[in-house]
């Protein structure tokens, strides 16, 4: 007979119940302890990657601004203080006559303050690489055997000599500063050439795509690090109301030669009811009497294929977003302006699109006037990093009525739609007798972006706090929207100029098309 316990169940029962319960106990922590891995290496790579870049664009943008006179092992390398202190060291001479050192830390692997303690020095300035060693370093062993970053310690300077065609003779300066981390394959150090000629120093290599209404692939033509920027567009204007402004996005990233990248650049509103190309709003046929459309965003993709193609759009690692449309009563009748709504459009965004305005709504709606089938307006919001922006509703003492969404991931949708939304990450919210929102922005590898998981269908969209593309993240990045409000995390008050691009219409934010630019900044 079996050994039953006081709650019926056998001997054998209560063990491999146990048993079970500890397998899925395991199972929990495996999965968890997996996804804090995973995590902690995405932010070590962006780390690296930041690091990278950051020194890169501040030792090039001086290269840029003074201008190379000659790269050598004397000035401070020399100087008896720093005996002892460099592994490598080279003195950068511009030629305003300012010289600054550029050395990386020397380490002894058997020292644990040298092992923990690298350092690449720029000028006056150190900066650190963080790599951490465990606390104790076990009895006959050594500080270096835990390392997970390694420095090049042979000298990164190698210099070259050539002519031109018209006979000019020129130095072309090579520095290779290698830095490697256990956990990838890349090169994660500095790496610049440069020259003392000036005009070959400010040429580097530049891609631009002015708007064609159609997609424009670019083919990655040497390994290094590139800037892609972005201009979102605006969108129509109509009457005195002015379509919201597109945004602006930059960043530096990593690029392999032969990767393949594919541009959108959108197209600007109109009082048209066709929306300005790559995802610009819509309107109803007939109400471009009294609206606009939405502008486009400008993205970059790394899968090819019609714009509004949901395995194109998911693959977006950057997005400007566009202009909301304005709205405008167009007619000389005082009565007929306090009846109807009009507003300006919201500006292409950030991480969150801008709302459309709405001028004197107060005074605008009037329900005692007694025009009872116009009494309700409608205005969008801007787009969001998880979700379009939304069509808000009011009655004529401005009291909110309903709030909807219908459009979606990088698509405008025209239903009711008398102002167009902007284009984005998220397309705004819709107008009626009021403007349209704008367009969210989005960069992969910005904080607080939200990516889109790449098993996502367009019935059934994931977003993640971390891109999927691990190749693909930005460092040194930066957002304007189209009121030329700078974003981190979210909108700060710091108003800044927006890039000029030599082509569209850039004053506080981008009016007209959109408009890229890639520029290759080092091997």
């Amino acid at each position: 007979m079996k050994k039953l316990n006081k709650k019926g169940m056998t001997v054998i029962e209560v063990v491999l119940t146990f048993a079970l319960i500890m397998i899925i106990v395991a199972s929990i922590l495996s999965l968890i302890m997996n996804y804090r891995g995973k995590t902690q290496t995405n932010l070590t790579y962006l780390d690296l990657m930041t690091y990278k870049n950051t020194l890169t664009k501040e030792i090039q943008d001086d290269i840029l601004k003074y201008g190379i006179a000659d790269i050598n092992h004397e000035g401070e390398c020399t100087d008896p203080k720093n005996a002892g202190k460099f592994s490598s060291c080279s003195n950068i001479v511009f030629k305003t006559g300012v010289e600054k050192i550029l050395a990386v830390s020397k380490i002894d692997i058997a020292d644990r303050e040298s092992v923990l303690n690298k350092y690449i020095r720029y000028g006056d300035t150190n900066h650190p690489i963080d790599d951490s060693l465990p606390p104790t370093i076990p009895s006959g062993r050594q500080p270096g055997e835990f390392q997970t970053v390694f420095v090049s310690d042979s000298d990164f300077l190698s210099v070259d000599s050539t002519i031109l065609s018209d006979g000019t003779e020129i130095k072309i300066y090579s520095i290779d500063i290698q830095i490697e981390h256990i956990d990838f394959d890349q090169d994660f150090g500095i790496h610049i050439v440069a020259t003392n000629n000036d005009i070959l120093n400010s040429n580097s290599y530049t891609k631009e795509f002015a708007y064609t209404g159609d997609v424009q692939s670019f083919i990655v033509p040497v390994t290094g690090t590139y800037r892609i920027e972005l201009w979102g567009s605006s969108g129509g204007d109509i009457g005195p109301y002015q379509g919201g402004l597109g945004g602006y996005t930059s960043g530096y990233i990593q690029l392999e030669e032969g990767q393949a990248l594919y541009f959108y650049v959108g197209g600007e509103g109109s009082q048209t009811t066709t929306g300005g190309w790559n995802g610009g709003g819509n309107l109803n046929p007939g109400e471009e009497l009294y609206g606009s459309s939405g502008g486009g965003s400008t993205d970059v993709r790394l899968v090819s294929g019609a714009w509004n193609s949901f395995d194109s759009l998911k693959s977006r690692i950057m997005v400007a977003g566009g202009g909301g449309g304005a709205n405008y009563r167009n007619s000389t009748s005082a009565t007929d302006l306090i009846l109807y709504g009009s507003g300006n459009g919201g500006a292409g965004g950030c991480l969150n699109g801008d709302d459309s305005s709405c001028s004197g709504l107060s005074e605008q709606y009037q329900a005692s006037n007694g025009y009872t089938s116009h009494n309700e307006y409608t205005v969008g919001s801007g787009g969001a990093q998880i979700h379009a922006g939304a069509n808000r509703s009011y009655d004529a003492s401005n009291t909110l009525l309903n709030s909807s969404t219908t459009n979606g991931f990088g698509i405008s949708d025209l239903t009711l739609a008398q102002s167009g939304a902007g284009g984005g990450w998220y397309a705004g919210g819709n107008g009626t007798h009021g403007g349209a929102g704008g367009g969210s922005s989005y960069i992969s590898g910005h904080d607080g972006c939200k990516a889109i998981s790449q098993s996502s269908t367009a019935d059934a969209i994931t977003h993640t706090d971390n891109s999927e593309y691990m190749n693909f993240l930005f460092t040194n990045t930066l957002m304007i929207d189209g009121d030329g409000y700078k974003w981190t995390t979210e909108k700060t008050s710091e108003r800044v100029s927006m890039p000029k691009n030599g082509v569209t219409n850039v004053d506080v934010g981008n009016d007209g098309n959109g408009f890229a630019k890639v520029t290759y900044l080092g091997i």
